[in-house]
């Protein structure tokens, strides 16, 4: 499996790719201001114990209460009533971990089983024992990564082995321990010190992020296209990942580097990886065969309709069969790439053969083996729709990218002002690239305006010393919140510089 990591970097913000045999799987975007608490573990003071709910809210400082359930407030291991009062009392300072970022009205969800993630690694502290990804299939491979993980854990200790622990020696899964073991006494050392709330580990470096969770054992390549990013990568992967260190280069084309790279479409096309990621904003995507996936997002569930379209105009059931097990590669991929969780629902095209409805969820569960959420495939309702649920940890791509539309008062989805100022920004850059002599200007909404003179102003001004010229900004009220224009005038004079 050929795979490559693709990270461009923008003041402000960071977009990683994930490119597996010529498709776009998975996709980090980190904004500078929207930083993700998934990870962090903090010195909690407990606010408030709830019985009747069995759980209880934690104060986690800066104006932030997480949420703290009764089956995630006891150790590792150690049965108990859901009696959440038998776990905590109100003022209490305890470690907790964020597990799941708030969203809606919710606060972000809680655990007491704090761990720490390496890229190869995970220390459990307080749970012994060693577990193996169920991603890694080769049974003959898991034993020995079992037998060399069982070898460095202390008793009161366990580890949990990561799919680019594929491959490693005794050496280098020693080495990993060891450092996940000091960070982890060093934190313990932190909280006797602190006084509740305080941050003990912070988790969102966006870099460290995608070094650590995007880029699986086999990556062939990560191109980075900012020299200083470069650096830092190659930094901390001498430090925890030394075999990533060779694989790491700097694109330097003048042309972004989501614009150049390929990706299959919906279609089976190939295209760049930004149509790809427009795509995973569609709330439509067609079917090579002519057919088509809806998808619809609500705040209780995700429904995914696969429509025959053309492409049963003959009405036989193996043609139905086709088109659903054609649905369900391109189900399994944009559920990761979107990052939907939840309770997930597909009406597939109907069919009353049962045999043809075990084929289909058989091939279901086997296309989201591969996602490192868990998926869990429940089977066919009497109705005919397939359940499944994915776990919850960051946002939704389209909450990330997307802003409601106020024209359509809500009820449909534009790109946000700082996105769309983003993608604006790259635009520009590479009409410039192209036509040095010219004096270019760029037209945008009121919406982009506003991110370009807040969070992404940065990015202009980089933009602006990248090429040694102030570029025009002008608004216009009758372009879409998320519109653009970039308009060349005559070739520019000494004053325009």
């Amino acid at each position: 499996m050929s795979s490559q990591v693709l990270v461009s970097v923008r003041p402000g913000r960071i977009r990683a790719a994930l490119v597996e045999n010529g498709a776009l799987i998975d996709l980090l975007v980190l904004d500078e201001g929207q930083k993700s608490l998934v990870g962090n573990i903090y010195l909690g003071r407990v606010e408030k114990v709830l019985g009747h709910m069995s759980a209880a809210f934690v104060d986690l400082g800066s104006g932030i209460s997480g949420f703290l359930g009764a089956a995630d407030a006891r150790p590792a291991g150690e049965p108990g009533a859901a009696d959440i009062s038998t776990c905590v009392t109100e003022g209490q300072a305890i470690i907790v971990q964020v597990q799941r970022d708030g969203f809606e009205d919710k606060g972000p969800k809680l655990t007491a089983r704090a761990v720490l993630g390496g890229r190869a690694m995970i220390l459990t502290p307080g749970d012994p024992g060693v577990r193996v990804s169920r991603r890694i299939d080769d049974a003959a491979e898991r034993a020995r990564l079992e037998s060399l993980a069982c070898e460095q854990a202390l008793p009161d200790e366990g580890f949990i082995l990561r799919t680019a622990a594929v491959g490693l020696n005794e050496k280098s899964l020693g080495r990993d321990a060891a450092m996940l073991r000091q960070c982890w006494n060093k934190l313990q050392s932190d909280a006797d010190r602190a006084t509740a709330p305080a941050l003990l580990d912070d988790a969102s470096d966006a870099l460290e992020t995608v070094l650590r969770d995007l880029t699986p054992g086999d990556v062939a390549h990560i191109k980075i296209d900012d020299a200083d990013t470069v650096s830092r990568a190659r930094a901390w992967c001498q430090a925890f990942a030394p075999d990533l260190t060779d694989r790491i280069d700097l694109y330097s084309s003048p042309m972004a580097l989501f614009d150049t790279a390929d990706a299959s479409t919906s279609r089976g096309g190939e295209d760049s990886v930004e149509v790809a990621i427009d795509e995973a904003l569609s709330p439509v995507l067609s079917l090579p065969s002519g057919g088509s996936v809806i998808f619809s997002q609500t705040p209780a569930l995700v429904a995914m309709d696969v429509n025959a379209g053309g492409a049963s105009s003959g009405g036989t059931g193996r043609t139905v069969l086709a088109t659903n097990m054609e649905a369900i590669a391109l189900i399994a991929r944009q559920i990761r790439l979107r990052n939907l969780s939840g309770l997930l629902v597909v009406d597939f095209i109907s069919t009353k053969n049962k045999k043809d409805q075990a084929k289909v969820l058989e091939a279901l569960k086997k296309a989201v083996a591969g996602d490192p959420a868990n998926v869990y495939v429940g089977g066919f309702t009497r109705f005919g729709l397939l359940e499944m649920t994915r776990r919850r940890s960051r946002a939704a791509l389209s909450s990330i990218l997307l802003a409601l539309c106020a024209p359509c008062q809500g009820q449909g989805w534009v790109q946000s002002g700082l996105s769309a100022a983003h993608r604006a920004l790259d635009r520009l850059a590479r009409e410039a690239d192209m036509a040095p002599a010219s004096r270019l200007s760029l037209v945008v909404s009121p919406a982009i305006i506003q991110a370009l003179q807040g969070p992404a102003a940065a990015a202009l001004l980089a933009l602006n010393n990248r090429f040694g010229r102030h570029f025009k900004v002008v608004a216009d009220d009758n372009l879409a919140a998320d519109g653009f224009e970039i308009v060349y005038n005559s070739k520019e004079t000494k004053n325009d510089r």
